[in-house]
């Protein structure tokens, strides 16, 4: 579940594939999302709170408009794997993990894979952030808490002029 500082939208995610809204100031139903093929797994606020990013079950992030969760505006392919957990470290970068256990560093606007963060043996089942942004916390199936440091993640420059590299296939 998520909401902003202004409290007027509560939004879930669900295992059905949809994520749901609720006007806490009216206490009614606000508007449910179009269902998707796979599960909407977790959720976090980015771009100064009007940008909604949600990680679904086959790796793909979606981008809401905040207050207009109908359907996606934007979709960003962030894995291979589901996506279990998020954290955003700054206004445009988010740290997410899933099955494979790697923790990777994403940037948004312009969508940019900035790299690994960390690894766990296991999959990854939660992330959080340290009050200062200085460290995120890790836990996963393997019984072990580790804490990575993110503070270069501040200075991160990315120039949306260039694209991005593209990966080739090597044979």
């Amino acid at each position: 579940m998520v909401t902003t500082e202004a409290q007027k939208y509560l939004v879930c995610s669900s295992g059905e594939g949809n994520i749901t809204s609720f006007n806490l100031t009216s206490r009614r139903l606000h508007i449910q999302s179009e269902e998707y093929e796979h599960e909407l797994t977790c959720m976090a606020t980015i771009k100064n709170e009007t940008k909604l990013l949600v990680g679904s079950s086959n790796g793909i992030l979606y981008l809401f408009n905040w207050g207009e969760f109908g359907y996606h505006s934007d979709e960003f392919p962030g894995m291979k794997q589901a996506i279990s957990c998020m954290v955003p470290v700054t206004e445009n970068v988010v740290v997410c993990s899933g099955e494979d256990g790697v923790l990777r560093g994403l940037h948004f606007f312009p969508q940019r894979h900035l790299g690994v963060v960390g690894q766990h043996q296991f999959a990854v089942e939660s992330l959080d952030i340290s009050y200062d942004g200085e460290f995120i916390a890790s836990c996963s199936h393997d019984q072990v808490i580790r804490f990575w440091n993110i503070k270069y993640f501040e200075e991160v420059a990315v120039d949306g002029r260039k694209k991005a590299k593209k990966k080739r296939n090597e044979s």
